[in-house]
């Protein structure tokens, strides 16, 4: 697989990825709890995570840009790295002060790990040898 046909492929599948979780979040977010090993909260504080699941599902629709020119794929790679690292460090410090239960460390391990492989292949410039 050449490094185009790898940006495509994680753009698709990444962006997949949120877009089925932010939906799912939308319309079952107790699943998606239970689904993580997480008890759900009550009744009225699960139309938070309704919410959440609309800014997710914006987040992985997102990467539909990044399969258009250069720059738009730089920029969405490197918008939702930022957003990835953000909130890996936010449940980060919520799970470290005993807010938010260990399970949530799976959702904070793989944004780290896709936000940190998204950096990483910017600064290795594989986005140059998309065409303009």
């Amino acid at each position: 697989m050449n490094r185009i046909t790898f940006l495509k492929f994680w753009s698709i599948a990444v962006g997949s990825m949120d877009a089925v979780t932010g939906l799912l979040l939308i319309a079952a977010p107790a699943l998606v709890l239970r689904m993580l090993g997480i008890a759900p909260p009550s009744a009225d504080a699960l139309v938070f995570l309704s919410w959440m699941g609309v800014f997710i599902t914006a987040v992985g629709l997102s990467y539909a840009m990044a399969l258009g020119r250069r720059s738009r794929g730089e920029t969405v790679w490197a918008f939702t790295a930022i957003v990835r690292i953000l909130v890996a460090l936010f449940l980060l410090a919520k799970i470290l002060g005993g807010i938010l239960p260990i399970p949530w460390g799976i959702v904070g391990l793989s944004d780290a790990v896709v936000g940190g492989i998204q950096i990483a292949i910017l600064r290795m410039g594989w986005w140059k040898e998309v065409p303009e």
